[in-house]
């Protein structure tokens, strides 16, 4: 798994299903938690890619995305 900073609160991940972005924190979220899109720029990021969960942590984001 690759994880490339795009700006604070943003990352690029690639790992062995594809490229998805993960945003989190006050600056990248309304309530601080951790999402993720199925994408590959920010810009794309919206609600039919949306992978609909949210974790308190980005580790937790991380460790969710390799049970499927």
């Amino acid at each position: 798994m690759k994880v490339t900073r795009l700006q604070r609160g943003v990352y690029k991940v690639d790992d062995k299903k594809g490229t998805w972005i993960a945003r989190g924190g006050f600056e990248a979220t309304a309530n601080g938690k951790w999402v993720a899109n199925d994408c590959k720029t920010r810009e794309e990021c919206n609600d039919c890619n949306s992978w609909a969960v949210q974790f308190d942590t980005f580790k937790q984001l991380k460790q969710y995305s390799q049970l499927f």
